[in-house]
């Protein structure tokens, strides 16, 4: 057994404070992580909440998994950090959430296998992104955030709807929805898949790995874009559009997103995270197409 200590944090299983469908959503990148570490032979830590420890009672008998149930999650956070040697943290842009988890694992001194702190801030915020990366490469015009009114162009009573700050506003893009998985290092990007994204009013799923003619140049797009951006680390996707030779960027994601449910790599993916830290050079070999689908609470694959 590897005497390293991975903690390991997923938000959704972690806290519960979410939906029941984002909890499940959460749960299945957090199972396919949590296996991945314990099949290296590593020590992993991590926080359950009480609704999923009662409801999976089965995590507190696996092997070289120590679970902490949650009370108050920030103080069995940083409480967990102690004797860890790594850790990674899956958690939402929204709220900070990420920015701060990150940032209590880094003034910990804890070796981070996820986006360090500088990236997190950028990649984390639409427009930040737009700013770091509008020169660059293709992307849709966003405008600056303030407090908006959208009206009907030919409407009456005054009907409207009002955005603050926290939104964007943003051109529309023509085209079919992609993303490009990296693993990154400094200098460093490793691409791992490009996959097809399932968009209704939000994302509901995909094809992972696939081919496309256009993949070689989309490649080089989403690098361009990431060497931006410093402090990115680790697992990181870039989501574009393709309409017909036209690749635009749209956003970066500095965390672990659902498609990893569906790549089948060799090493696999917390593997190649752990070696990220330790080795000068990476080596990755894909296996067949998956296809995932949202229904009801969760995902289908097929």
């Amino acid at each position: 057994m590897n005497t390293k200590k991975i903690f390991f944090f997923e938000f959704t299983v972690g806290t519960g404070i979410v939906s029941e469908e984002l909890l499940f959503e959460g749960k299945l990148m957090f199972d396919t992580l949590l296996n991945q570490f314990l099949n290296e032979n590593y020590v992993v830590k991590t926080i359950l909440c009480e609704k999923i420890v009662n409801k999976y009672p089965e995590y507190k008998n696996i092997k070289n998994l120590e679970v902490i149930t949650s009370k108050n999650y920030l103080e069995d956070f940083k409480n967990a950090l102690d004797d860890s040697d790594m850790a990674l943290v899956i958690a939402p842009e929204e709220e900070l959430h990420l920015y701060n988890l990150t940032k209590i694992i880094e003034e910990k001194g804890v070796l981070n296998l996820g986006c360090h702190l500088e990236g997190v801030k950028i990649a984390g915020d639409k427009y930040l992104t737009y700013e770091a990366i509008k020169n660059v490469v293709n992307t849709p015009k966003t405008y600056f955030p303030k407090k908006y009114v959208v009206k009907h162009r030919l409407g009456c009573d005054s009907t409207h709807s009002t955005f603050d700050e926290n939104y964007i506003v943003q051109e529309f893009i023509n085209g079919e929805p992609y993303s490009m998985i990296f693993i990154v290092n400094n200098s460093k990007f490793y691409p791992v898949c490009m996959n097809k994204q399932y968009i209704e009013e939000r994302y509901c799923g995909g094809e992972i790995n696939i081919c496309h003619p256009l993949k070689e140049k989309a490649i080089i797009e989403c690098e361009k874009t990431l060497k931006q951006i410093s402090g990115l680390n680790g697992y990181v996707g870039v989501d574009f559009m393709i309409d017909f030779e036209e690749i635009s960027i749209l956003e970066i994601n500095p965390r672990i997103t659902t498609s990893i449910c569906g790549i089948k790599s060799n090493p696999s993916i917390g593997k190649l995270l752990i070696d990220n830290l330790r080795v000068n050079s990476l080596k990755i070999t894909l296996e067949h197409t998956v296809k995932f689908k949202r229904k009801n609470n969760g995902f289908e694959f097929f």
